[in-house]
């Protein structure tokens, strides 16, 4: 494993944190898609109802349906966004021992980067990794919506399918419809996640001399993952109607919910569907489900971040990081060594 490239090694740690975290919550993720794209009201004490009809009409494993796709697009996605932090990270650590713009460096001697640093380096990793992977999520969320089929003789669509489907439909920007609301959400979403979770450990490390316990890498992952994906879930709700509206309602799992949705097959804009949520549902539709992330979002990301801290501390050394920052040993600790 040595043998290959800092950049692959990055990679493979971060797209194997991130198919741990989305496999976790799958089933939480696809009934939070359905609700998203409905008119059905969301209240969380029915999601076991939704659940157990899931189940009922569609066999235990469409809990999970979409998951696939999930893992087709999760690997890169989140291989690329935790490469490309740690490109850009490693750049700025460079600029720092290279003592350059020093107005933005307040103290090297800390371990890790600046909140700047760390929000501009968490903004640049999401947009790449949006871009790179974007048809791949189109298909997750259509999945998500599309019925699976297991006892009437009606053949589930594939991955491949609805991906084929959307470009034959409407060409190459149809592999790229709702990418608008994506990125404008993607910029504050991963910027603030990472820079959380970034300054949350590098303040305890700086305050305790010593690496972080699994349990404190999971409360900064936590903690980063709710205060993101609660400021951008509008956006997240808007995206996701823009990449479902369309689909064949006679073929959707709305039913599961208690609903059938009406066909629109009119390509969406940004700014109508803002209009026609707003009339539909009002504000509190662009929160629908929210309360439901507030559940998983958390878990999938202190899974995601701790995983990709421990999975990429057994494949990369420490020495394998040419810009590496000595750590800033806390004042407790120096006492204790000046003690001895």
């Amino acid at each position: 494993m040595s043998v290959l490239p800092l950049e692959v090694r990055n990679l493979l740690s971060g797209g194997i944190a991130g198919m741990i975290a989305k496999s976790v919550v799958a089933p939480l993720e696809r009934i939070k898609i359905l609700y998203q794209v409905s008119s059905a009201k969301f209240h969380i004490w029915k999601i076991p109802t939704v659940m157990y009809n899931i189940v009922q009409n569609e066999g235990l494993q469409a809990l999970w349906k979409g998951n696939l796709a999930t893992m087709i697009r999760v690997f890169p996605y989140s291989g690329v966004q935790f490469m490309v932090f740690d490109r850009c990270k490693l750049f700025f650590l460079c600029e720092h021992e290279q003592g350059r713009y020093v107005s933005f460096v307040e103290d090297h001697s800390k371990w890790g980067l600046t909140p700047v640093e760390s929000l501009i380096a968490g903004m640049v990793a999401g947009t790449v990794s949006v871009v790179v992977t974007y048809p791949l999520d189109l298909t997750r969320a259509q999945l998500a919506v599309l019925r699976r089929h297991h006892h009437d003789g009606i053949q589930t669509k594939s991955f491949v399918a609805v991906l084929t489907d959307n470009y034959r439909q409407r060409g190459l920007m149809g592999l790229f419809r709702g990418i608008t609301p994506t990125l404008m959400g993607i910029l504050p979403y991963s910027g603030i996640a990472f820079t959380l979770n970034e300054q949350g450990k590098k303040r305890i490390q700086n305050m305790t001399g010593r690496d972080l316990k699994t349990i404190e890498r999971i409360q900064c992952g936590a903690i980063s993952g709710l205060f993101a994906q609660t400021l951008t879930y509008p956006l997240e709700v808007c995206r996701r109607r823009m990449q479902t509206l369309g689909l064949l309602g006679t073929d959707t799992a709305f039913g599961n919910l208690g609903v059938q949705e009406k066909v629109d097959t009119k390509p969406p804009t940004l700014l109508g569907t803002i209009r026609n949520l707003y009339a539909e549902q009002g504000i509190r539709g662009f929160y629908k489900g929210v309360s439901m992330n507030w559940m998983k979002g958390p878990v999938a990301f202190s899974i995601s971040f701790t995983a990709y801290d421990i999975v990429k501390g057994l494949i990369i050394k420490e020495s394998d990081n040419p810009f590496r920052i000595p750590r800033r040993v806390s004042l407790g600790a120096q006492q204790h060594q000046r003690e001895k």
